[in-house]
C-alpha cells in the first residue's frame, strides 16, 4: 500500500511539470514509475559543475541557483530555476560532466530520473524527445546554458522578538517602498501565530517580556487587517492554493494574511516550500513575522534571502535581538552569513540615547540603519483597502527616507558616491554636492579616502553643501589655518594633530556611525601589514582623524599594533568599497590633478613669477624690494619636506585613482589648474570649479540615475 500510495504521489508531481504536459496517462505512469523524489535543506548542493551525468531533474517546490566555479571559488554565469523547471538533460544527451553548480536557495523537493531510466523513457516517448530536442535548440540559440533564465527572487523576512518596536509598520512601508524604486512585482505576506501567548522553551524573550507601551509609530502606522486570517496548513501543500488566497489589485503590492497553529511540527517542514511558492510569480516578497519565536518563525528566517532584525534601542530589547542573531547562528551553522542578517535600530525617545560602546556591548552585531521616530506630522496618506488599513508615512520624512533607501539597496537601484583624497583640492567635493542636492540626485552610500573622508562625514551627519560651504570658508583666513597647526618634533610628522581632533569635536561632536543619514565608509591604511581599512563604525571623529594622516606632515595614529595613515595612500578614490557592496550604479569625484595639470600649474606660476620680477624699481620700489625679499626669505622653504611627500605621494595617487576610476559608471574629474595642495583658503576658487565640473557631467548622471 505504501509503495502505491509512493507512487501515486509521483504520478500526481509528474502531471504538474510542464515539460511533461499533454502526455498520455500512460506515458506519465512510465514515467512517475522511473522517477523518485529528493528532498533538499536550503545550501545543500543538488550536483556540482564536473561530475559525471546522473539524473534528469525537474524542480517541485523551492528554487535553486545554477552557477560556474572559477579561479578562487568565485560564482559565475549565475542563474536562478524554480517550480516546473528541469535541467541536467544536456549532460545526459551529450554523456559530458555537468556544466553548472545548482545549490537549493530554500528547502526545495526535485523530481529525479536516472541517466539510462531517463534515456529509455525517451526512446519509448519520441513526443517528449522531440519537446527537449526543441527546447535546447531555443537555449542554444540566445547563449543560455542548461537551464532557463528566470528573473531573482528575495525573500525579506522583518522580525522583532518584542512587541512595540514598529516591526509591521517598518514591514509594510519596506513593501511599499521596493515597489516605488523598483517598478517590480511585491507581494507583503502577514504571518502570525494562532495563540497569543508566547511557546514555551525557546529562550528567547516575547511579547511579554518588557514590552514597551504602544506609540505612535506601532499604534498609528501598524497595519491593520480588516478581514480574518487564512489557515497556513489548510493551503500550505498547494501551489495553486497558495496563490488564489493572494489579494490583488487592492494596493500597489499584492497581500496574503495567513496565520499558523504554534508548534505544528509538519506545518514547520513545509514552511521553506511555502516562502517559496512565489518565487517566479514576484521579484520582491516581504513577510511580516509575530513577535513570539517558536520553531515556524525560526524556520521562516532561515529560508529567507534576507532577515531585518527591528529593535529598539534599549539594553533589553538589543539583548533579546543578540539572542535571535544567536539562534540562527547556531540553526544555520556553516551557512550563517552576516551580509544577510541586518539589525536596524528604532529610538524610544526622539534620538538614539545610547552609545555606540553601549549598543556594542549590549548587541555585539553591527547596526544597519537607525529609524527615525515618527512625528504626527509626517504621516500624510491613509492607505486603505477592503483588507488592509494602515498610514503611510510621508516621503520626505527621515523615517521615510531611511525605508527609501534601505528598498533602493535591496532592489539593486542605490547610487553609491565616492569621494577622493587631495588636501585642499577635495574642498571641490562641496561644488559637487551642491549640484546633486539641487537636481535631486539621490545618494544612498558615500565613501571617503583623506579630504574626502571630511566632507562625506560632514555631509552624512546633515549638513547640506551650504552648511559644509560655511564650515570651509573658516579657512578663507590663514589665521584659521594656523589655528589647525600643532607643531611637534618632527619624528613622524610636522604637526602632533591635537588640534585638528578639536577641529574635528566642533563639527562632529560625539557622533558615530549609528548617527549618519546614509551609510558612511571611511578609509585609512595600515603601514605595519600595508593593508586598507574600512572604518563604518565607532566615534566619526576618531575614524576621520586616521583618514586624514597625511604622512610626513601629520602624525599617524597608532592603535594597538596599527600604523594608521591618510587612507589617500592606498586607496585615493574608494570606488571599490562601494563596489564590493553591490552597489551598480557608481559617481566618483577624483579631485587630483593630472601630470599635465601639474605641469600646466608649474607654468602659471612662474609666469606669475617673471611677471612680478620684470615690475621696474623706478615705477613700484616697495613692490620690487618686497618681491625680492620675500623670494629671497621663502627660499628655504620653497620646497620643503612636507611639500616634497605630498607633491609624490599625489604623483602616486594620481595613478591608482585612474585604476579606481575603471569601476565607476561616471567620473567628475573638476578643472583644478592654478591651485595647489594646501591652498585651502582658496574655497570659493575650488567649491565654484567643482560645481562646473558636476555640471558638465549632470546630463550623464541623470540617465545612470533613471536606468533599471
Amino acid at each position: 500500500m505504501s509503495n502505491l500510495s509512493s507512487l501515486i504521489n509521483r504520478f500526481n508531481l509528474v502531471k504538474q511539470i510542464p515539460i511533461f504536459a499533454g502526455l498520455s496517462w500512460l506515458e506519465l505512469h512510465k514515467i512517475a514509475r522511473k522517477s523518485v523524489i529528493g528532498e533538499y535543506k536550503k545550501g545543500d548542493v543538488v550536483c556540482r559543475q564536473g561530475e559525471p551525468p546522473d539524473f534528469f531533474y525537474c524542480v517541485i517546490s523551492g528554487r535553486l541557483q545554477a552557477y560556474t566555479t572559477g579561479m578562487g571559488g568565485r560564482k559565475g554565469d549565475v542563474d536562478f530555476i524554480h517550480r516546473g523547471m528541469h535541467f541536467g538533460i544536456v549532460s545526459i544527451l551529450t554523456g559530458e560532466s555537468h556544466t553548472m553548480t545548482f545549490e537549493a536557495l530554500n528547502d526545495s523537493v526535485i523530481l529525479k530520473i536516472a541517466k539510462d531510466d531517463f534515456q529509455t523513457i525517451l526512446t519509448d516517448i519520441p513526443q517528449l524527445g522531440l519537446r527537449l530536442s526543441q527546447s535546447l535548440s531555443k537555449r542554444i540559440r540566445h547563449g543560455k546554458h542548461d537551464v532557463k533564465s528566470v528573473f531573482e527572487s528575495t525573500v525579506i523576512a522583518v522580525y522583532s522578538p518584542v512587541q512595540g518596536t514598529g516591526s509591521s509598520t517598518y514591514a509594510v512601508n519596506l513593501a511599499l517602498s521596493i515597489r516605488k524604486e523598483t517598478g517590480k512585482n511585491v507581494i507583503f505576506i502577514n504571518i502570525h501565530a494562532n495563540q497569543t501567548q508566547p511557546p514555551a522553551g525557546t529562550g528567547v524573550p516575547g511579547a511579554g517580556d518588557g514590552s514597551p507601551k504602544m506609540s505612535l509609530a506601532e499604534g498609528g502606522t501598524s497595519p491593520r487587517w480588516k478581514t480574518p486570517p487564512v489557515n497556513l496548513d489548510e493551503i500550505v501543500d498547494g501551489h495553486e492554493k497558495i496563490l488564489e488566497r493572494v489579494i490583488k489589485k487592492e494596493l500597489p503590492v499584492d497581500l496574503l494574511n495567513v496565520s499558523f497553529p504554534p508548534n505544528d511540527a509538519a506545518l514547520k517542514r513545509q514552511i521553506g516550500l511555502f516562502v517559496s511558492t512565489f518565487v517566479g510569480d514576484y521579484h520582491y516578497v516581504v513577510v511580516d513575522l509575530p513577535n513570539d519565536m517558536d520553531d515556524i518563525v525560526l524556520e521562516t528566517l532561515t529560508q529567507a534571502d534576507l532577515v531585518h532584525l527591528v529593535t529598539c534601542d534599549r539594553t533589553s530589547d538589543l539583548e533579546s535581538i543578540r539572542k535571535v542573531v544567536d539562534h540562527l547562528e547556531n540553526a544555520l551553522q556553516e551557512k550563517f552569513r552576516e551580509e544577510k542578517l541586518r539589525v536596524i535600530v528604532r529610538p524610544v525617545q526622539d534620538k538614539i540615547y545610547l552609545s555606540f560602546e553601549d549598543i556594542n556591548k549590549h548587541l555585539d552585531y553591527h547596526v544597519y540603519a537607525a529609524l527615525a521616530n515618527l512625528q504626527p506630522q509626517e504621516l500624510t496618506q491613509r492607505q486603505d483597502s477592503a483588507h488592509l488599513s494602515f498610514l503611510q508615512t510621508g516621503a520626505h520624512s527621515e523615517y521615510s527616507k531611511t525605508v527609501t533607501r534601505i528598498a533602493r539597496e535591496i532592489g539593486g537601484v542605490s547610487v553609491g558616491l565616492a569621494l577622493g583624497g587631495g588636501a585642499a583640492l577635495g574642498i571641490a567635493h562641496i561644488g559637487v554636492l551642491r549640484v546633486l542636492e539641487k537636481e535631486n540626485i539621490p545618494i544612498d552610500i558615500i565613501a571617503g579616502s583623506s579630504m574626502g573622508a571630511v566632507i562625506a562625514g560632514l555631509w552624512a551627519i546633515g549638513k547640506d553643501a551650504a552648511g559644509i560651504e560655511k564650515v570651509a570658508r573658516d579657512f578663507e583666513k590663514r589665521k584659521n589655518m594656523l589655528a589647525l597647526l600643532d607643531p611637534v618634533v618632527p619624528i613622524s610628522g610636522l604637526i602632533g594633530g591635537r588640534l585638528i581632533k578639536y577641529w574635528l569635536r566642533k563639527n562632529f561632536g560625539g557622533r558615530t556611525f549609528y548617527n549618519t543619514r546614509v551609510p558612511l565608509k571611511i578609509i585609512a591604511y595600515d603601514l605595519v601589514r600595508r593593508e586598507e581599512i574600512i572604518l563604518e563604525s565607532g566615534s566619526l571623529v576618531e575614524a576621520i582623524r586616521k583618514s586624514i594622516a597625511i604622512p610626513g606632515v601629520i602624525e599617524p595614529v597608532i592603535e594597538k599594533d596599527k600604523l594608521i595613515i591618510d587612507g589617500g595612500v592606498l586607496n585615493p578614490l574608494p570606488t571599490n568599497v562601494l563596489a564590493s557592496r553591490r552597489i551598480k550604479k557608481i559617481i566618483a569625484v577624483n579631485v587630483l590633478q593630472s601630470p599635465h595639470d601639474v605641469c600646466e600649474n608649474f607654468a602659471l606660476e612662474k609666469a606669475a613669477e617673471l611677471k612680478e620680477l620684470q615690475i621696474p624699481f623706478s615705477d613700484a620700489p616697495w613692490q620690487f624690494l618686497q618681491v625680492r625679499i620675500l623670494r629671497f626669505l621663502l627660499r628655504p622653504f620653497r620646497h620643503n619636506i612636507s611639500d616634497i611627500i605630498v607633491r609624490t605621494l599625489q604623483a602616486t595617487e594620481h595613478v591608482l585613482a585612474e585604476q579606481s576610476a575603471q569601476q565607476a559608471d561616471i567620473v567628475i574629474h573638476p578643472d583644478l589648474v592654478g591651485i595647489n595642495w594646501f591652498e585651502l583658503y582658496k574655497v570659493e576658487e575650488l567649491i565654484k570649479r567643482g560645481e562646473e565640473a558636476a555640471r558638465k557631467a549632470l546630463p550623464e548622471i541623470k540617465r545612470l540615475v533613471e536606468a533599471e
